[in-house]
């Protein structure tokens, strides 16, 4: 049995393979792969129960329905199996001889499905062409433990995030989520490792736990889906949109469950109103808004758009109510502190002798109209 290997300095280097022809029959598909993970309710399978025919069957069907088999398959059946990159195995410990892939589900079910469409009666296979589909070159790592799933997830990133078969954002910063709470490493390493910035691992990382947070919050969590990572990862980049929906970088979660949900509908809408934030560009244009209290009031007010609140931030519509204006001037004071308040001087003093003086004039004429 021929033997090939990455480079290593240890005999335990975790990148390790041992090249191996597998038998199809041997090779399980994972249905826990990333590329599921951005399906709606999608729900990890047990590892243990990875072999069970069911299990294996309904893998088969998903990548067959939901992944675009068809042009894979057409082109083996056309050129053959050409084996230009290895699949990587890892050995499977619940059942002895099996193997599961960690690179190249598609490939595997493609052949796993030609085969299945052969027995079937679907199509026809030349003796040749069953042979060759039936047993595959593979790369099997040899590491186990911490070591083994340190690898799959680093191949991974390589593959789907620096390289040429990228993964979609979600199932990208999942992988990052991964390293860095299972795994304990920093975003730099995570950065290294998957050929991005240590600042967007970071920004990744966050918003993957949004949307966990969103996923457990009792209002929302039956609303919250993968396509909001989008959203929740512009939110958390921004410190000035992250501070007025109540997110914390520094404890990496939402600090006030109500302003999250603030954010939540925006994105979710309702049964009576659309969402009024679903792209990119709905998300960035809220660092606008959230500095000025009257655009930001048109923001959360169902009725009015996300078009009105960004007019009203820019000059270009009328202002809030005269009830809104009061709101906004009360928060605004109410975040001056004790300490801040014990050492203005003469300037703060007479500004603020001047808006006692207007507000007791609008007191005046409020109680003379009535």
């Amino acid at each position: 049995m021929a033997t090939s290997s990455m480079k290593a300095n240890t005999p335990t280097n975790p990148f390790d393979f041992q090249a191996v022809d597998v038998p199809i029959g041997k090779i399980l598909l994972d249905p826990n792969n990333y590329r599921f993970w951005d399906q709606k309710k999608f729900k990890k399978k047990v590892v243990t129960r990875f072999h069970e025919e069911r299990v294996q069957s309904a893998t088969l069907e998903k990548l067959e329905r939901d992944y675009q088999l068809d042009e894979l398959k057409n082109s083996i059946i056309t050129n053959g199996y050409v084996p230009m990159e290895r699949v990587i195995l890892a050995p499977y410990k619940y059942e002895a001889g099996y193997y599961v892939v960690i690179e190249g589900n598609r490939r595997i079910a493609s052949l796993k499905s030609l085969l299945k469409e052969s027995n079937e009666g679907v199509l026809v296979l030349s003796t040749d062409q069953k042979r060759s589909f039936s047993k595959i070159p593979c790369a099997v790592l040899k590491s186990t433990g911490k070591d083994l799933r340190h690898a799959e997830r680093v191949i991974m990133g390589i593959r789907h995030i620096a390289g040429p078969k990228e993964w979609g954002a979600y199932q990208q910063a999942l992988l990052v989520a991964e390293l860095k709470d299972d795994e304990y490493l920093d975003f730099k390493s995570i950065g290294g490792m998957l050929g991005i910035s240590s600042v967007e691992a970071a920004r990744r990382y966050r918003a993957v736990a949004a949307l966990k947070f969103m996923e457990q919050d009792e209002l929302f969590g039956d609303k919250a889906e993968p396509e909001f990572y989008r959203l929740l990862h512009e939110m958390v980049s921004s410190p000035e949109v992250r501070h007025k929906f109540g997110w914390s970088h520094d404890e990496t979660t939402f600090v006030d469950a109500e302003l999250a949900r603030q954010f939540f509908q925006l994105i979710t809408g309702d049964a009576k109103h659309e969402p009024k934030l679903t792209t990119y560009s709905d998300v960035r244009r809220l660092k606008l808004i959230v500095s000025n209290a009257h655009a930001f009031e048109s923001l959360l007010d169902p009725e009015q758009s996300l078009l009105d609140a960004v007019r009203i931030a820019e000059g270009t519509k009328a202002g809030a109510s005269p009830l809104a204006i009061l709101q906004a001037i009360y928060d605004d004071l109410g975040r001056i502190g004790v300490a801040q308040a014990s050492s203005f001087g003469t300037n703060e003093l007479e500004l603020l002798n001047n808006i006692l003086s207007t507000l007791e004039g609008l007191k005046s004429l409020a109680k003379k109209t009535k």
